[in-house]
């Protein structure tokens, strides 16, 4: 066939099959076994589960790098580390404890930590996905996606470099194009982004040349967010400071933006540092109803795999990436694209710790969110309990709830 030439990322050839040379490039058709769309952390994982397991795979990108527009604070857990196999090159700073900061007191704990930058493990585990067989394609936008006879997807996009329409052809979609996903309008699956199902995130990088800072930090309080927190994550020369806000919670009369520019601003080693960049987004706190249709996939923000109290998605995504890697090569392999076959990829998250842990938090979350307009300082204390509580004895407890009635709860520093 005729093939073009242009190489994402340095790693390999990113070629297509031009349907008449005559017509050059333009209005290219291209057959793939899957095409996943979206080249984050979800997508990476999923198409080099696909190309290990020797099925053909295009992965689309809509930006010139994936990650390019990640909006992410970039902390990873320690035992998050061997998951993703991270190298130490994308080790920004290691971490070894978390400060707490409550209405009530402050809480320091052992915490191993890593911090990354999206942009850069973006690219990486693209990187990763592509030397195991995986196409990628950048600059490509996808506009419409539906199903064809024959068992068979069609994905039509625009190469944003060269503005000419091009085609993708499947036997399998997979949607890890973020909360924002088309998967809803393609068939019935899918995350739907609404003020009830999307927490709001906003973060600012400030430069901090070789910043001392070896912890990280964690703000709760009514006036930062009534359902969310403020986050402080040290890189080598910048500082990632973002906060997150459920817009059902919030009063509408303070922007997001303003809320985090009055805790810079209250803060002398923050005020005065320039600011580098800028991002934010929409974070699912409901998971997506179904994962999965006739010939189509759904995974990561797309399907909302994120924890709705701590609102952590990237090693979720990772794992539900995989998860639907592994059932396209056993549809591959069978021949089947059903629904009924492919409903086991969403069986099997359900049925993991991660997939557990995302549906009990957002079961929590709706069920005292009702409650969080009577006490502002509820999430404060549902975070506490739950992830910080194992020291706190029965008592102070309840005098944690009854908070600010009593104000005595905890000591100011307490330390694990």
């Amino acid at each position: 066939g005729c093939y073009t030439g242009y190489t994402a990322l340095g790693v390999g050839p990113q070629r297509g099959r031009c349907r008449n040379c005559a017509a050059g490039w333009g209005d290219a058709r291209m057959d793939f076994d899957v095409v996943v769309i979206g080249a984050g952390p979800s997508g990476a994982a999923a198409a080099r589960e696909i190309a290990q397991g020797g099925g053909r795979v295009a992965l689309l990108e809509r930006d010139a790098y994936p990650g390019q527009r990640a909006a992410c604070g970039g902390g990873i857990e320690g035992a998050d580390l061997e998951l993703l196999g991270l190298p130490d090159s994308l080790i920004q700073r290691r971490i070894t404890r978390r400060e707490h900061h409550f209405p009530w007191g402050h809480t320091v704990i052992a915490d191993p930590h890593v911090i990354t930058l999206r942009q850069e493990l973006d690219r990486w585990l693209a990187e990763e996905s592509v030397a195991a067989g995986a196409e990628l394609f950048t600059h490509t936008r996808v506009r419409v996606v539906k199903r064809l006879a024959a068992k068979r997807v069609e994905v039509t996009a625009d190469d944003r470099a060269t503005q000419q329409a091009v085609t993708y052809t499947a036997r399998l979609a997979i949607f890890a194009d973020g909360p924002h996903t088309l998967a809803p309008r393609a068939g019935k699956l899918g995350f739907t982004c609404t003020p009830a199902t999307a927490a709001l995130g906003l973060f600012y990088e400030l430069a901090w040349p070789n910043t001392p800072m070896a912890h990280h930090e964690i703000h709760f309080a009514p006036a930062i967010s009534p359902w969310g927190y403020l986050w402080i994550f040290p890189a080598r020369d910048l500082l990632n400071v973002g906060l997150t806000v459920l817009p059902s919670s919030v009063n509408r009369t303070q922007t997001l933006e303003a809320r985090l520019r009055a805790f810079i601003d209250s803060r002398f080693d923050l005020r005065d540092r320039p600011i580098l960049r800028r991002a934010g987004g929409h974070i699912p706190v409901v998971p997506a109803a179904r994962f999965y249709d006739d010939n189509m996939l759904v995974v990561g923000d797309a399907a909302g795999m994120v924890d709705a109290l701590t609102d952590a998605g990237i090693a979720n995504g990772v794992c539900g990436g995989r998860l639907a890697g592994q059932t396209a090569c056993e549809a591959l392999a069978s021949g089947d694209y059903s629904a009924a076959f492919l409903a086991r990829y969403q069986a099997r998250w359900q049925a993991s710790p991660r997939g557990q842990m995302t549906r009990f938090q957002s079961r929590l979350t709706r069920a005292l969110l009702p409650v969080n307009r009577l006490d502002p300082y509820l999430y404060a204390k549902v975070m506490q309990i739950l992830f910080l509580g194992r020291d706190l004895r029965r008592w102070q407890k309840l005098r944690l709830l009854a908070y600010p009635l009593i104000r005595s709860v905890l000591t100011p520093d307490t330390q694990r």
